[in-house]
Order: structure tokens, then sequence, then C-alpha cells
């Protein structure tokens, strides 16, 4: 593909709207996991781990657990532990919205794979040919380009591409803040001792090995601390989805008061809270 037409594609992937699948609507399955993870599917916070089938709108966090995920855009995903990614999806691609922590993507062999997006808060691509390890930490995100040639967007403030930049095979670049990306000629000594063991070979498809789907093991109902990383993210997710989305959380009292504290005069937030009001004075 025409490094044009992939930076054509990733714009309109960057404004994926993020939504929350219907119930049989299944995209992908953790193919694999060291521990049990949670997961954040609509208001709900879950313990899950292999076998689980994954819908667009969920919030993976890994904790301890390095995980695997198979059938996501034709894809072969793994993230390492303390990792955090919110899928989204529409009817014609997928997005990884990576907040922190390790991301590798390897391609499956004979297919297209130029509907897979990946987000973090400085960087963002569209995944072609290219297997690629993405970390982001507090204040860097860094890329290799495992094998292949991949093209990667800068973000500005407002998560908008600013600039192109092509990476080569075996190539390591390096975001600093809003620095420009640096590219040098092989990875850091330290991301090479933080990369997660999984990570140093090629991942293999579980395929027919993956287990069944097992019961979803309910926790409780979220917490605004549960959201908060989302809500305030270098991601710059749309508040009027995040909003929409956790309402009915706002029936808590606890909940409620976290929002008006730490969301109050943002104006997704405050319609949900006017909304809540009128039903209640409408009884």
């Amino acid at each position: 593909m025409k490094k044009r037409s992939i930076a054509l594609l990733l714009a309109s992937l960057l404004q994926l709207p993020l939504v929350h699948a219907a119930p049989a609507n299944n995209i992908a399955v953790i193919a694999y996991a060291e521990k049990p993870l949670k997961l954040i599917r609509a208001t709900t916070l879950y313990t899950v781990g292999p076998g689980t089938r994954l819908q667009g709108g969920d919030i993976l966090q890994t904790g301890a657990a390095g995980i695997q995920i198979e059938g996501l855009a034709a894809a072969t995903l793994a993230l390492g532990p303390d990792t955090r990614i919110l899928i989204a999806t529409n009817s014609k691609a997928a997005q990884i919205n990576l907040l922190n922590g390790w991301l590798k993507l390897q391609p499956v062999a004979g297919n297209n794979h130029a509907n897979l997006a990946v987000t973090t808060g400085g960087l963002a691509f569209t995944q072609t040919n290219s297997a690629s390890v993405v970390h982001v930490g507090k204040r860097q995100t860094e890329i290799f380009v495992e094998d292949g040639s991949q093209v990667v967007s800068e973000l500005d403030s407002h998560s908008k591409a600013a600039r192109n930049v092509t990476l080569g095979h075996e190539d390591f670049a390096q975001r600093v803040d809003d620095a420009p990306l640096k590219i040098v000629a092989r990875p850091e000594q330290a991301f090479i001792d933080a990369l997660p063991a999984q990570f140093l070979d090629p991942l293999v498809p579980l395929g027919k090995k993956v287990p069944k789907a097992p019961e979803l093991k309910k926790e409780r109902e979220v917490t605004y601390e549960d959201i908060a990383p989302w809500v305030v993210s270098p991601l710059n997710l749309s508040q009027q989805m995040l909003a929409s989305r956790f309402a009915p959380r706002l029936n808590d009292p606890v909940f409620q008061q976290a929002v008006k504290t730490n969301r109050g005069g943002v104006l997704a937030w405050e319609l949900e809270l006017l909304h809540l009001e009128r039903r209640k004075n409408a009884r």
C-alpha cells in the first residue's frame, strides 16, 4: 500500500467511534493468560482468563499477567504485565487504544491487516505487514519494528496526526513527551531489559487449542477510580462517549460525587448529571 493511502486510512481510523458491541458480537479471544486479569465491560468489572471472548468497548487490565489475543483483525497480539487497553470497533475496523504497558502485534500470514489501528498518547499507526512491539511509559512511547516496515504518525496535543515517519526493519523509535520521534539503529538497553519474556520469540497462534469460553466472573460495578485513568488519559477519548457509557453508575451516590468533584464543568458529564436529576424529579 502506498504511503499516502496508509496515511489517509490512519486519519480515518483515528476518528473511530468507540462502541459497545452486542452480546453476541465477539471480535477476538484471550487465547492465553499467565494469570487472571481484569475486564471492564459496559459498567461492570470482571475477573477473566483464557477463552474469554472480547467485544467492542472492552477494557483490559493485565495486572501481573501476560496474555495473547487472537482473531482481532486477523492479527495475533500479546500484552505484557501492567498493561491497559481499550478495544474500539465499528463495522469495518478495530482499534487498540494503549494507555500504558506493552503490546506486540504480529500479522497472520496471508491476510490484509490495514483495518487494525493502534493509538497511544503520542503515536498512532495502522498495522500493515509488519511485526512491532510498542511500549508506553509515563513520559515516553517506544516502538520497535521487528519485521517489515511501518508508517507511524506523531500525534499533537489534540490527538491529531501531525507528522508521518516510516520505520524500517529493526528500527527503534522513541518519543518523549511532545518532542519529535527519535529513530536509532537498535533498541536501548533499558527497553531490552524490560521487554516481557513472551515478546522475545514470534507469537504462535493457538487456534483450536484455545479453551472454551468460560462464564465471566463478576466482581462488582466499576468505581470512578476504575475509570479515572481513561477519563483523563492522554489518549483524549471522547468525554461524550465515556459519560454516556458510565452514566448508569451515576445512580450510585459515591460515583456521582466523584464525577461532580473531578468532572464538574465538563459539558458531557454535566449533561448526564442533568438528565439524572430530571429523571428523579419526574418520578
